[in-house]
């Protein structure tokens, strides 16, 4: 982590993968950016390079994973952030879900239905978050380990974007004025294929006290500003973060507070998912093998595992 007081125009540029706090000089507004690059692509793609998912559920599985790189940050203890949305029968995309520590580890994973995507896009080329999902809800659930309770908050799958989602779960669940803008698309860079990006920024508004006074027409200031932000500015990769954080608000003065390494990692291990099956009767552990073996596949990086019978 990085701690600094200096102003952002000032700082060394800044590396994909990384979580920006950032704080408007002297205004009620304090905020965190995030630019995902090998962290989202390892995580949507395959160990050839191949897409793991259409298209259209890249862009939202990774939506899902920038907010939770974005909300971890916010925590004050060591655990972790599951972002999940769960669709309706009516919705080509079942599940969505992003695990994030608050060490910087990020995985991701969704599940959908080939026909109704199809069925889906016949209505709608570009189907956004409710279209996909048929609705259904939003959560997010903090989990500070096995010996503490779990914390979720639940809103409605609302807009075309799960930045939506996330604005009304703060509105709904933490009653904070927030503004959320995500961005994910491919670009390609020359001599390099094309990969997966994404950025996301999110301000909130600081709560009134009397020292600060009415704060509403910082905040409507620090509203306007933040809607110039373009999704080509988000995934730009030759755009650091402390160049577009000074680019929207130079006028008032922005200052980084603290940054924090993200990188995609998953936490699957044959060792763990041995034990597990361990665990199980000889009967069930029979009716899962074939000839001999059982195979098992972890939906978040897509690693196959194989287990023979007679050792387990």
């Amino acid at each position: 982590m990085t701690d600094t007081k200096q102003p952002i125009a000032d700082l060394d540029k800044m590396t994909d993968n990384e979580v920006t706090v950032f704080q408007l000089d002297g205004q009620p507004v304090r905020g965190r950016a995030v630019h995902l690059g090998e962290a989202l692509n390892d995580a949507l793609t395959g160990p050839k390079g191949e897409s793991r998912y259409p298209d259209e559920i890249s862009r939202l599985l990774g939506e899902a994973m920038l907010i939770g790189a974005l909300v971890t940050q916010a925590l004050k203890f060591e655990g972790r952030l599951v972002v999940q949305c769960h669709g309706t029968n009516d919705g080509a995309v079942s599940l969505l879900m992003a695990d994030c520590t608050t060490d910087g580890a990020i995985r991701g994973y969704a599940r959908w239905d080939d026909a109704k995507l199809k069925e889906t896009k016949l209505d709608n080329r570009n189907p956004g978050a409710e279209a996909l999902l048929g609705g259904g809800t939003f959560s997010m659930t903090i989990d500070q380990g096995p010996d503490m309770d779990q914390y979720q908050g639940l809103a409605a799958i609302q807009g075309e974007r799960l930045s939506d989602c996330a604005q009304h779960y703060f509105e709904q669940s933490e009653q904070i004025p927030t503004e959320i803008r995500l961005a994910v698309g491919q670009v390609q860079e020359a001599g390099s294929a094309p990969s997966w990006r994404g950025g996301g920024m999110m301000i909130q508004k600081i709560a009134d006290d009397s020292a600060r006074g009415d704060t509403q027409e910082a905040w409507d200031t620090a509203r306007s500003l933040f809607g110039t932000l373009s999704d080509a500015e988000l995934i730009d990769p030759d755009l650091s973060q402390n160049r577009l954080l000074f680019r929207l608000f130079h006028e008032d003065g922005v200052r980084i507070v603290e940054t924090h390494k993200v990188s995609g990692q998953c936490r699957c291990s044959k060792e763990r998912l041995e034990n597990t099956l361990k665990s199980f009767e000889r009967d069930a552990l029979e009716d899962m093998a074939e000839d001999g073996t059982i195979k098992a596949n972890c939906e978040f990086c897509a690693t196959d595992y194989i287990f023979k019978l007679s050792e387990l």
